[in-house]
């Protein structure tokens, strides 16, 4: 049977067995208990989050503390549904966010450089198809999706469009200037606003922007513990902000975020495609 999936290797169509994936040259993929294939090659290390940050992050999504977050983008994704369609979750995670889309179009595709976030994924979504891989280089076939999610994922624009059909849509999360700030005023002397990312994406046009902004009441230290995991701040905080964030036991923040829904511009030439600019960035950081 003809999967969503192609070789890693050779780039051909993978069909899939009761136990595995193969192509026509012969190159074999063992699907896991849990139902996802890995097809990330070149390497035998872990990847991704390991599996205390996924439980974390498990935790606090689960809390519904991001929900308005995921209504949000499920109600952007609303307007470009497609029942025949697929849609593609790059950077999936534990698949939080894929499942409020999924439901919106024909086939559901997520990726992921964590096995122990595809465990869950698959778990969550046992229809869906689930697959360990970079996003810069995605096991998809050209023109295929008409939909693509990047939330809080490496934004790997050229590829992006790559897997987009010609009419496809990419949806995106980044976060707002002041996202975090009061928990960021905890964890460093002089906190900073994000920086506002450049909206314009080479070969997309942008359809809508809305920004969805909450406040964010964690009424446990370990709410806020498994936040502060789930950020950038995790791995560059000093030792005094870890123990000032340590010592609390509530905290109120702030929440903002902006989804933005692009469309596909299909383009020739010079200058086409992805930038090195573009390429090295990220989608933004929760």
């Amino acid at each position: 049977m003809r999967s969503d999936f192609l070789c890693p290797v050779c780039r051909a169509p993978l069909a899939r067995n009761e136990k595995a994936f193969s192509c026509p040259a012969g190159h074999n993929f063992d699907i896991s208990a849990r139902g996802y294939v890995n097809l990330l090659t070149g390497s035998s290390a872990a990847h991704g989050d390991n599996r205390e940050m996924i439980a974390a992050r498990r935790r606090f999504l689960s809390g519904g503390y991001y929900a308005p977050l995921r209504e949000g983008l499920a109600r952007t994704a609303a307007v470009f549904s497609d029942p025949k369609g697929s849609y593609v979750d790059a950077g999936c995670g534990e698949g939080y966010y894929t499942e409020a889309l999924a439901h919106l179009f024909g086939r559901c595709i997520g990726f992921d450089v964590s096995k122990d976030a595809l465990r869950l994924a698959a778990r969550r979504l046992p229809d869906a198809a689930f697959a360990v891989s970079s996003v810069y280089r995605l096991p998809y076939p050209d023109r295929s999706a008409a939909l693509v999610s990047c939330i809080f994922a490496p934004l790997a624009t050229e590829e992006y469009a790559r897997i987009l059909r010609s009419d496809g849509i990419l949806l995106l999360a980044v976060p707002g200037p002041r996202h975090l700030f009061s928990m960021k005023s905890v964890l460093y002397d002089t906190p900073y606003e994000n920086p506002v990312a450049d909206e314009a994406l080479p070969g997309f046009r942008l359809l809508q922007k809305e920004e969805v902004r909450f406040p964010l009441c964690l009424p446990t230290q370990e709410a806020i513990a498994d936040l502060f995991s789930m950020t950038p701040y995790y791995y560059r905080t000093p030792a005094a902000g870890r123990e000032r964030l340590a010592s609390l036991t509530s905290l109120t923040t702030e929440a903002s975020f902006f989804i933005l829904a692009y469309r596909k511009q299909e383009e020739t030439g010079p200058g086409a495609g992805d930038s090195p600019q573009n390429a090295a960035r990220t989608a933004g950081s929760i």
